[in-house]
């Protein structure tokens, strides 16, 4: 984007200068909440193992049904499926899952093609005042597996945006390895409202199809919903080879604020049963999309978006802003979920004893408390809910963690990933109370042990 926005203010320039002249011018987890542990053990076997990190339709094998096709919302194709020429209409058909009320999403559309044509402007006022738009999730989203950055979906997408929609734009991509919506709603107000985007997109396969997730995912939709810019919010969701996927819990949450879902699950899926595509056609592994699969999913994307372009006239009715009174389904118990580092006030540390402060080693969660000998640690915190992000690391090298909550020893927690794909931030829920209150935390560590407290998660 910035070569193309230098290319307009060359152009301007230039133009500027003519008309002077004459007339005189830019990352498996483990199975993470204990009470959701069954369930999740599986998700992460399928989704975790390497985290870290348009065509049209062949009419010469149209869509036809098959075979247990009958409760599809399109079906299968009669024959093997060439993604060199694209998804078929089904595909795209299925994809959309849950149409959800366009509106916000529109005007969103509309501001940027208007900020586009806008010759009132200066294309450097137009720079300044980008729309923004916003991509929330785990490794997919970060791009794992990708042969590049410009592969991942998320660059495909911005790009078909820019060279389509509005030039003057700015991508988020708040995209972490081996995360799930229950950090997400932790930390989506510094890492991704801040920044005022226009649409925020959110993937999470790390969750699993569980009440967990539906309250997770309840709180961070109307978080994003909520926010004082109106942001327009779409849910994309994906699977594991097993054919794992939160879409169900995710879906309700979804129609229940009117929030549209695009599933590559449902794209992908029944053409793979069928044996109209094999799952190394798309996949790098059991989770992650290879470019042909970001390619696919950054086309269901614009196939989307791009026909509310399309017809943008026809939706002529405002949006409203989001009404905090309205209920929530779960109890909006996150509703001010946040993650509470060495940089926060929301901690009072009492006694360090051999924990040292900002001394993680994750580059994305530098500002945490770790001990290379053991020991208690003793802090302060007011809240509701308590989670922890902690390290879990691959080395055998690592301690497990007592904590207890105002005397009371409530949860252990290790800090070993032997085996796995490598160290990455693992969540966590502590524990719970009816009300709002100021408790007192300790961490403790077998002697000679190490250990990270990468930040706590606060509600």
């Amino acid at each position: 984007m910035i070569k193309k926005i230098a290319a307009v203010l060359t152009a301007f320039t230039l133009a500027a200068a003519c008309l002077a002249s004459c007339s005189d011018k830019e990352e498996g987890t483990d199975s993470q909440k204990a009470d959701n542990s069954a369930a999740q053990t599986q998700n992460a076997d399928d989704t975790q193992s390497a985290d870290a990190s348009e065509g049209e339709t062949d009419e010469s094998t149209a869509d036809e049904p098959a075979e247990g096709d009958s409760d599809l919302k399109a079906p299968v194709n009669d024959g093997p499926i060439d993604l060199e020429q694209g998804a078929t209409d089904n595909m795209v058909t299925r994809s959309v899952y849950f149409e959800g009320d366009k509106t916000r999403l529109a005007e969103k559309v509309k501001a940027a093609i208007d900020l586009q044509n806008d010759d009132s402007k200066t294309p450097q006022e137009k720079v300044d005042t980008p729309m923004k738009i916003a991509f929330l999730g785990d490794s997919i989203t970060a791009g794992s597996t990708t042969s590049s950055s410009q592969m991942t979906y998320t660059a495909q997408f911005e790009k078909w945006w820019e060279d389509n929609v509005c030039l003057f734009s700015k991508a988020v991509n708040a995209g972490i390895g081996a995360t799930d919506s229950y950090l997400g709603v932790h930390r989506v107000e510094d890492q991704v409202l801040a920044e005022k985007p226009d649409i925020i997109f959110i993937e999470f396969i790390n969750d699993s199809d569980t009440d967990f997730y539906k309250t997770t995912m309840d709180s961070l939709v109307r978080k994003c919903l909520a926010a004082e810019n109106n942001p327009a919010v779409v849910l994309i969701e994906m699977t594991t080879q097993s054919g794992g996927c939160p879409q169900n819990v995710h879906g309700e949450i979804a129609e229940y604020y009117g929030v549209p879902v695009i599933s590559y699950h449902d794209a992908i899926m029944p053409e793979i049963e069928a044996g109209n595509l094999t799952w190394e056609t798309t996949q790098a592994d059991e989770v992650h999309p290879n470019d042909t699969g970001h390619t696919l999913l950054a086309n269901l994307l614009i196939d989307f978006v791009g026909d509310i372009k399309d017809n943008i006239d026809s939706y002529t009715e405002s949006s409203q802003p989001f009404d905090s009174s309205m209920e929530s389904p779960t109890g909006d118990k996150y509703a001010d979920a946040k993650l509470a580092d060495t940089t926060s006030d929301l901690v009072t540390v009492t006694d360090l004893g051999n924990f040292k402060e900002g001394t993680s080693t994750l580059w994305n969660f530098p500002n945490g408390w770790s001990t290379t000998d053991g020991g208690t640690y003793t802090c302060e915190m007011e809240f509701k809910n308590l989670g922890m992000l902690m390290l879990k690391g691959v080395g055998g090298n690592m301690g497990a963690a007592t904590i207890t909550v105002d005397g009371e020893e409530v949860k252990t927690l290790d800090g070993n990933f032997e085996g796995g794909w490598g160290d990455y931030a693992y969540n966590e829920e502590i524990c719970s109370f009816d009300e709002k209150g100021k408790h007192t935390v300790s961490v403790t560590v077998d002697d000679g042990k190490y250990f990270e407290i990468i930040s706590w998660m606060l509600s």
